[in-house]
């Protein structure tokens, strides 16, 4: 009789065994489906090109929509049959690491035929990114012979991998069926639900006071960030509430960055935080970002009281999971962003 670790080793081969086995036949039929529409808009992807395309690197997967590399090859951003930019799938885990897949398509640019598809999977709270080439029906065999290598080998090397993916590729493959082999409509995470703050965190009125965001009402006055870091002052429009079954908040651990702006008084500040959704926008040096897509070393702007200036604060960790919380809140407001727990934030 096998021990119970016995037992749940072999558990987890068998499941994984499933998904491998899933996105081995999945991709082979995506594509079929899709070249039902226009064979002649796909033309075989060679080796070479397979092992090219895992090279390729977005500077920006949130931005970056239609990416050219070495003037030969595109990929452009899957748009749906609704005519909206695929948005990425989003997986949060018990484990709190927040996983992404985000779906482009694989072009040779000169033709503009399409050779496939690109799967970018990423965590955003690292920047680990692995590039899984789906080749299309018209491929040799030896590429597809790669591409089961690859799902085995990165499914090895990264917990969460192949259920990820095998969630993607079956939800896009039912989204082409049931269009009859068009994109339908987009599938990916809608994520307007979730762009928000906790109870108790404390925006900055005009006055300088702070009050809980649960508490604030349309027509009050708010403290913002001015474009010369001076402190300028907004409008409430309306304070939006969100209840649900629990969403999962990030906290960053921010340190002072560089010498305070807009005003020569000397201040001492210690680690601060701020918690948040990780799809809220705020404002850094770099310009617009979501919560989850800091990484340590980014810098924001936080509005230190006492001095009446902005302090560039840096992302020292960024803790995805921190908590889950059955309520959230976020503000509309007349120009856009304000103060929360002191840092510059941006309407969703």
């Amino acid at each position: 009789m096998p021990n119970s670790t016995t037992v749940s080793v072999s558990a987890v081969r068998t499941r994984r065994k499933i998904l491998l086995l899933m996105l081995c036949l999945l991709p082979a039929w995506f594509p079929r489906v899709m070249a039902q529409t226009a064979p002649s808009e796909a033309r075989a992807l060679t080796m070479e090109e397979y092992k090219k395309v895992k090279t390729f690197k977005i500077k920006d997967l949130e931005q970056d929509t239609y990416v050219k590399f070495e003037g030969s090859y595109v990929l452009d951003r899957y748009v749906t049959g609704d005519a909206q930019m695929q948005p990425p799938y989003v997986f949060k885990y018990s484990d709190g690491l927040e996983r992404r897949i985000y779906l482009y398509k694989l072009l040779d640019n000169r033709t503009k035929k399409q050779l496939g598809a690109v799967a970018l999977y990423t965590t955003p709270s690292d920047g680990k990114t692995i590039n899984l080439c789906i080749p299309n029906a018209a491929s040799d065999k030896n590429v597809w012979t790669a591409y089961i290598d690859d799902l085995k080998l990165y499914g090895e090397r990264e917990k969460g991998f192949l259920s990820t993916t095998a969630y993607v590729l079956s939800r896009e493959m039912s989204a082409l069926l049931a269009n009859g082999g068009q994109p339908g409509p987009s599938t990916g995470a809608k994520t307007d639900y979730d762009v928000c703050f906790p109870a108790g965190t404390l925006i900055t009125r005009d006055d300088g006071s702070q009050t809980a965001i649960e508490q604030l009402r349309a027509g009050d006055r708010v403290s913002a960030h001015h474009p010369t870091r001076r402190t300028t002052y907004n409008e409430v429009e309306e304070v939006q509430q969100h209840d649900g079954k629990g969403y999962p908040l990030s906290r960053l651990l921010l340190i002072p960055a560089g010498e305070l702006t807009a005003s020569t008084a000397p201040a001492i500040l210690t680690v601060l935080t701020l918690e948040a959704t990780p799809n809220h926008p705020v404002l850094t040096t770099q310009g617009r970002r979501e919560v989850g897509q800091l990484r340590p070393g980014d810098v924001l702007y936080y509005h230190d009281g006492t001095s009446g200036g902005f302090r560039e604060m840096k992302v020292r960790e960024n803790q995805s999971g921190w908590r889950t919380v059955q309520r959230v809140y976020s503000l509309k407001t007349t120009s856009k962003h304000y103060l929360a727990g002191g840092t510059v934030v941006l309407d969703k």
